[in-house]
């Protein structure tokens, strides 16, 4: 029998609204993967620990199995990412994590809890571990992947797009959601780019693998066969089918509604003609601008088209605009109120000092 501790660890991540549920969707059926729906597993554990909860006390194990399983305690749940939503023997699973805890206690506590739900997921959904070759999993904040690769030593794939479309797609999604803040779709992305960037950066080419969305939509076969060579799996069909914990979806878009839509998208919905179409229908130009200025780099590291030709005035003009847009900001007493000014702080750092950042706000987990 193939010990699951012995199975190397593939991390999917991403530089934001890029499409990542959609590469996890195209990986799940795989026979040989062992992936489960989008835990977020390093981002639970930061809850863990904000809340005060030592990892290494046996007794507090099923307080720990509760947090991992119970609903996203952020602003916008998905139900597809609770596990439990998957599982028809629930009591079981969570034995078998218990089991596995108990009696796995000389591996490091975050690896053998990681290890532990996957564990159990394959026993209540009677997976072959035997067929295994790989664990991908999905970490949707990639200021967390430090961890698999602390943990793990793992490979990455990250999606990118075009950072046009990824802001306007983020921003549209959020304006279906009420009560969130004006500032946190922009700094939520912001986080998410800065971050991915950073640690694409510290990796090694040998370590990650970024692929752009736009390529997949254009050549889905050729970018899947890329990502099963990365990751050491069979190309078969089944990596060209969008499926989670087995069941079809049929992908979401900010753009059709909130969540997963129900029925299959519009012929023609991701002709590169319509997608750029539709997020230049969204953005004014100053805000493309201002992404285009702050999202320079990336963009030219990934041959995206400009709107716009960026020299040194431009690139200052569009750093400080970016600090006092998408705020609350009635008139200029708005400078004097301490949410306005700490909005400013938090942006100023997210963009300059990313890995800082993280460690003074807590935008998102």
């Amino acid at each position: 029998m193939k010990k699951i501790e012995n199975l190397p660890v593939i991390a999917i991540s991403t530089f934001g609204h890029c499409g990542i549920d959609w590469l996890h969707s195209l990986i799940d059926s795989h026979k040989q993967v062992l992936i489960i729906p989008p835990l977020s597993f390093f981002r639970k554990i930061s809850i863990l620990k904000k809340k005060r909860i030592n990892l290494n006390n046996i007794e507090d194990v099923k307080k720990i199995t509760n947090i991992f399983l119970e609903k996203s305690d952020n602003k916008i749940g998905i139900k597809r990412n609770n596990i439990l939503n998957h599982i028809n023997n629930k009591s079981l699973f969570i034995k078998k994590i218990n089991e596995f805890l108990l009696s796995k206690k000389k591996i490091n506590i975050e690896k053998r809890l990681f290890l532990a739900i996957h564990y159990a997921y394959s026993k209540v959904k009677k997976i072959n571990l035997n067929k295994i070759k790989v664990i991908v999993a999905h970490e949707h904040a990639p200021w967390n992947c430090y961890e698999y690769d602390k943990y793990f030593n793992s490979k990455f794939i990250f999606m990118v797009r075009d950072p046009r479309a990824t802001i306007a797609g983020s921003l549209r999604g959020f304006e279906r959601h009420n009560n969130v803040p004006l500032s946190f779709p922009i700094d939520i992305n912001l986080s998410f780019m800065f971050a991915a960037s950073e640690f694409c950066k510290k990796m090694t080419k040998k370590k990650v693998l970024i692929l752009r969305n736009e390529d997949m939509v254009q050549n889905l076969k050729k970018q899947m066969k890329k990502v099963s060579k990365w990751i050491n799996i069979k190309f078969n069909k089944s990596l060209l089918k969008q499926t989670f914990a087995g069941k079809a979806w049929f992908g979401e878009s900010s753009y059709l509604g909130k969540g997963d839509l129900k029925k299959k998208r519009p012929k023609n919905y991701y002709k590169p003609k319509n997608i750029e179409s539709r997020w230049r229908s969204f953005l004014d130009e100053n805000t493309i601008f201002i992404i285009e200025t702050i999202y320079e780099k990336l963009m030219l590291q990934n041959k995206y088209k400009f709107d716009n030709k960026i020299n040194t005035f431009k690139r200052i003009s569009g750093h400080l605009v970016i600090l006092f847009k998408f705020n609350e900001f009635k008139n200029l007493l708005s400078f004097l109120n301490p949410n306005f000014i700490k909005n400013i702080l938090r942006r100023s750092i997210i963009i300059f000092y990313p890995s800082l950042s993280r460690k003074i706000f807590n935008v998102a987990l």
